[in-house]
């Protein structure tokens, strides 16, 4: 293949033609991969080349997303060289053809002994005196198989601990989570396992689903078919960039006010508002008010950890104003009483908190509750992410959102959901935990007990709560 950073090989007629996800981000973008030998190369011509396109002359906007860097040449299994060229899918649902900032690097990230990638090792290692020796596998297994037996034998399973990924999806996440999980939960059985960013087995988000709420509950679709979506701490422009364009933009520009008649007969339809809910003013903000008007735009620009007043304030105007859902209430939940009496906060103490106006925070509570002009309830999303569930509250944080939201039946509806918006893909197929409770991994580790301890694609000593404490115990 040319090197020259301006000009690009097609791929010709011939060449394999695969599907494939992007494996980074929680989208999930589609991409088709061409492969062909090295030595080949595709014409011009629409019959000349596997995209079918006529490079003869110009094409039209975005007729095909194609740059340097989605081009690779890769040593096979076979001994042999290949080129690769990776596209965006245009039928896929999912980006419709757009391209991503990592995604659109996809080739690029190709094992290729070269290039990226070249320093991966290519064989189990051992850490002998001060350094690191190369062995085999059947060494390197009858190892760590050998210890872990003599573990199990003489201390039981709860002196093996685990610190592992929890990373899914296109990148062989199911696979790999359901294999790991046979050996930690079905073979081993042993609790004392923790996932890579937390404190144990458990989820970023395990306050909405102790409250019967998985925290992804709509589809892609439900974006398009909003009334409203508020976006709290997620900046969806930069960070789930495609989602954003293809599903949230074309409904805050009106695309979708057809479809979304045709889905809801005889309710007022209009195109979407957006909330968001940020101290700060994002690029998905700036960007979001250019797509569709300021008028249809409100930030909440809250004081940092003011979120659970937020919340608490809309739950106690929403019921006030007589809002809320009290069907949906009695019939899916219990607990709605004591939790208003609990939480009751009035706008005017919110605003106080929280430094939004008494005025936005009522605007933001008739946009995404009120009962419409038809006398349906508005169809609401709600979109978080790491600015609530990082947080140090972040159990009642989430716990106030879900309050809300159910009070409010904007759950279960389409064009709904409580949902977070992701970091990478994950895969949560494992059997089922072992254990009673969820262990604080990193203070049995700290405290004396664990005997071996297998880091499996994570970096404990960079995203344990306690780094420090926790690496000088591992390393003694």
């Amino acid at each position: 293949m040319a090197t020259n950073k301006d000009r690009m090989a097609l791929p010709p007629p011939e060449a394999q033609k695969t599907n494939l996800a992007c494996h980074f981000c929680i989208v999930g973008c589609g991409y088709h991969v061409y492969k062909w030998p090295e030595n080949l190369e595709g014409g011009r011509a629409p019959d000349e080349n596997a995209l079918g396109l006529d490079f003869r002359k110009q094409l039209p906007p975005l007729a095909v997303i194609m740059t340097p860097a989605m081009q690779n040449t890769i040593t096979d299994k076979d001994g042999k060289r290949y080129n690769l060229m990776i596209v965006p899918d245009k039928q896929c649902d999912v980006n419709k053809g757009l391209s991503s900032t990592r995604g659109g690097q996809l080739a690029k990230v190709m094992y290729n002994s070269d290039g990226v990638g070249k320093e991966r090792l290519r064989s189990p290692r051992i850490y002998v005196a001060d350094q690191w020796l190369d062995t085999s596998w059947d060494d390197a297994l009858a190892l760590y198989a050998g210890v872990t037996k003599k573990i199990l034998d003489n201390d039981g399973p709860a002196a093996l601990a685990f610190d592992c990924f929890d990373h899914g999806g296109a990148g062989g996440g199911f696979e790999n989570t359901w294999g790991t999980g046979k050996l930690m939960f079905t073979a081993l059985k042993t609790p004392l396992v923790r996932i890579h960013n937390r404190p144990a087995y458990n989820s970023e988000c395990h306050a909405t689903r102790e409250m019967g709420i998985g925290e992804l509950n709509n589809s892609y679709e439900d974006a398009e078919l909003a009334d409203v979506i508020m976006a709290i701490g997620c900046n969806s422009y930069e960070t789930q960039t495609n989602y954003f364009l293809a599903h949230w933009l074309p409904n805050l520009q009106g695309q979708t006010v057809i479809k979304r008649k045709q889905r809801f007969p005889g309710e007022t339809v209009a195109p979407a508002k957006v909330i968001f809910v940020d101290p700060r003013r994002t690029p998905t903000i700036a960007v979001a008010e250019q797509a569709a008007g300021k008028d249809n735009v409100l930030h909440l620009d809250i004081e940092p950890g003011t979120d659970i007043a937020l919340f608490n304030g809309l739950l106690t105007y929403v019921v006030e104003q007589k809002w809320h859902d009290q069907e949906f209430i009695s019939a899916h939940t219990k607990g709605f009483d004591q939790t208003l009496q609990a939480n009751r906060l009035s706008i005017e103490e919110t605003s106080r908190i929280t430094g939004v106006s008494a005025d936005k925070l009522k605007l933001a509570a008739e946009w995404a509750y009120k009962p419409k002009a038809s006398g349906h309830r508005p169809h609401t999303m709600h979109a978080y992410e790491k600015g609530i569930i990082w947080g140090n509250d972040n159990y009642l944080i989430q716990s106030a959102l879900v309050d809300l939201v159910l009070a409010t039946h904007n759950v279960g509806r389409r064009g709904t959901g409580v949902v977070r918006m992701g970091g990478h893909q994950e895969g949560y197929t494992r059997p089922p935990y072992p254990g009673t409770t969820k262990i604080y991994v990193d203070q049995e580790i700290i405290n004396g007990k664990g005997m071996m301890y297998t880091a499996w694609g994570a970096n404990p000593f960079q995203t344990t709560l306690n780094a420090e404490q926790h690496r000088t115990v591992i390393l003694k």
